[in-house]
C-alpha cells in the first residue's frame, strides 16, 4: 500500500470567486488537472513544496493524496525542477499505488510525457497495464476501447487514423472519455499524425473538419503551433495550383475570423506559420482588398471623369493580378472615402472595406500599395500619378501600416519613377516595362 492510500484527510481547496467567474475558473482547472485534486495553478508549487517538505521530515499532516497526485503528475511531466530524493520517492509510490487518485495522476503524466519508444514512457505503459485490475473507471474504460493509447511506438499514427474516420475529432475523443485532446505528448503527435494523414483539405467540409479540430465550439481559440500547423495544412493545396473562387472565399473567411488578418494581427502566431502558406493568404488578401479600393473609390467618385479614369485603372490591376504578378496589397483612404468604406461594409460585411490605412493629407486622394517582385507600386484616385519604388528619392513605403502621410510618398513631378495617366494609356506600356 502507498503512501496515498493511507492519505484519508479531504481536500482543502478554498473559493476564491464567485458566479460565472469561478464556473470558468474550475473549467481551466479542470483542463490542466482534471481528476486531480482541484488547485489553481499557481498553487502548484506551494503544493510540491508541502510535499516535499512532509517527506523529508516523515510528517503528512495536512497532505492529501490528491497533493501527492499532482506531485506525481509534475514529477512525470518534468516541467519543474525537482529534488532527486522526492523523485525517487514519487516513483516507488507509482509502483505500490493502489489510490484513484494517484493512478489518474499516473495516467495523465503517462499522456503529457510519452514520447515514442521512449524508456520511461514503455516503463509507464507497462505499470498502467499492471495496474489495470485497480485503474478508476475513466482510464479502464478509455483503455479497454482503445488500446493503442498504451501502445509505446504507434499508438499516434493508430489514433490518428481513428481521428481521420471521425466526422469531429476533438468531440469523438471528448465522447470517448479523454479529458484533454489538445494537451502536450502523446496528443501532441497524434496531432501531427492527424494532419499527416489527412488527405488535402479541398473542399468546405474538409476545411471546417480541420478547423473545428483545433478550435471546437465553445472553447478557448489556440494561438499555438497546433494552430499554426492545422492552418498550414487547410493552404497546403495551393502552395503550386489557384483555389476555385468560392473555396478561397470560404478559407479567407473562416482563417481571418478565427485568427486575424495575417497583415495587421496577431504577428506572434503569424509568424509561426511558414512563409509559402502566409504568402498564399497575402495573395488572397490582395485581391480582396484591391476589388475594396475599387468599390469605394468608383462609389465616392461617382460619374466623375476621375471615376472614369478610375475604371481603365482598376480593369488594367485586376488584369495584373490575374496573371500572378501581384503577391500583396494595401490600401489608404483619404478622410472622404472612409464614409463609403463603411457603408459598404455595413451592406456586405465583407471585412475587407473596413481593412486600409488612412491617409490623411489629401481627403479626397485613396491609395493602392501593390508588391509586384521587388518592386513596389503605389496607384492612387483622383490626379495622383502611379509611383515605382525602390527609387533613391524617397524610401519605399511600407504595407500594412495604419496611417500613411503622401508627403513622404510622393515624387516631384517629372521624377523617372513617376508617371501620369495619360489619356491613351501610355502609363500601362511604361508599368509594363518597368515591373512586368
Amino acid at each position: 500500500m502507498s503512501l496515498a492510500d493511507r492519505l484519508v484527510l479531504k481536500p482543502d481547496f478554498s473559493v476564491r470567486v464567485k458566479g460565472g467567474a469561478l464556473d470558468k475558473a474550475a473549467e481551466r482547472i479542470a483542463e490542466a488537472f482534471p481528476g486531480l485534486e482541484k488547485r489553481a495553478p499557481e498553487d502548484v508549487p506551494i503544493i510540491l513544496r508541502k510535499v516535499e517538505e512532509a517527506y523529508k521530515a516523515g510528517i503528512w499532516q495536512g497532505v492529501t493524496s490528491g497533493d501527492v497526485g499532482i506531485a506525481v503528475y509534475e514529477h512525470l511531466r518534468e516541467k519543474i525542477e525537482l529534488p532527486q530524493e522526492l523523485r525517487l520517492f514519487l516513483d516507488q509510490e507509482m509502483k505500490v499505488a493502489t489510490n484513484p487518485t494517484l493512478i489518474d495522476a499516473m495516467c495523465r503524466g503517462y499522456f503529457v510525457s510519452w514520447s515514442k519508444r521512449a524508456a520511461k514512457t514503455r516503463v509507464l505503459s507497462n505499470l498502467l497495464l499492471e495496474k489495470a485490475s485497480v485503474l478508476p473507471t475513466r482510464w479502464k474504460t478509455i483503455f479497454a476501447k482503445h488500446p493503442a493509447f498504451l501502445d509505446i511506438e504507434d499508438g499516434a499514427e493508430k489514433m490518428a487514423a481513428r481521428m481521420v474516420e471521425a466526422t469531429t475529432p476533438y468531440q469523438w475523443l471528448k465522447s470517448e472519455g479523454l479529458p484533454a485532446p489538445h494537451e502536450e505528448g502523446l496528443m501532441r503527435e497524434t496531432h501531427l499524425a492527424f494532419l499527416r494523414q489527412t488527405p488535402m483539405p479541398q473542399t468546405e467540409m474538409a476545411v471546417d473538419k480541420l478547423l473545428g479540430w483545433v478550435t471546437p465550439p465553445n472553447r478557448p481559440k489556440l494561438f499555438d503551433p497546433w494552430a499554426a500547423e492545422t492552418v498550414e495544412k487547410i493552404l497546403s493545396p495551393w502552395v503550386s495550383t489557384d483555389c476555385p473562387q468560392k473555396l478561397r472565399e470560404f478559407n479567407l473567411e473562416r482563417l481571418v475570423n478565427r485568427f486575424g488578418d495575417p497583415r495587421t494581427d496577431r504577428p506572434a502566431f503569424w509568424s509561426m506559420v511558414g512563409q509559402p502558406y502566409r504568402r498564399i493568404l497575402l495573395k488572397w488578401l490582395a485581391r480582396k482588398s484591391m476589388e475594396a479600393i475599387f468599390d469605394i473609390v468608383t462609389r465616392a467618385e461617382g460619374g466623375s471623369e476621375q471615376g472614369h479614369q478610375w475604371a481603365n485603372r482598376k480593369r488594367f490591376w485586376m488584369g495584373v493580378y490575374d496573371k500572378g504578378r501581384i503577391e500583396e496589397a494595401w490600401v489608404a483612404l483619404g478622410s472622404k472615402a472612409v464614409p463609403h468604406a463603411k457603408e459598404l461594409y455595413a451592406r456586405t460585411g465583407d471585412p475587407s472595406y473596413m481593412s486600409f490605412g488612412h491617409q490623411g493629407t489629401r481627403s479626397d486622394t485613396c491609395l493602392l500599395m501593390m508588391k509586384i517582385g521587388s518592386k513596389t507600386v503605389v496607384e492612387g484616385s483622383h490626379s495622383f500619378r502611379v509611383h515605382i519604388f525602390p527609387t533613391p528619392t524617397r524610401a519605399t513605403p511600407e504595407l500594412y501600416l495604419s496611417n500613411y502621410d503622401l508627403d513622404d510618398i510622393l515624387l516631384p513631378v517629372g521624377h523617372q519613377d513617376a508617371r501620369r495617366h495619360d489619356p491613351p494609356g501610355h502609363w500601362m506600356e511604361w508599368v509594363q516595362r518597368r515591373v512586368l
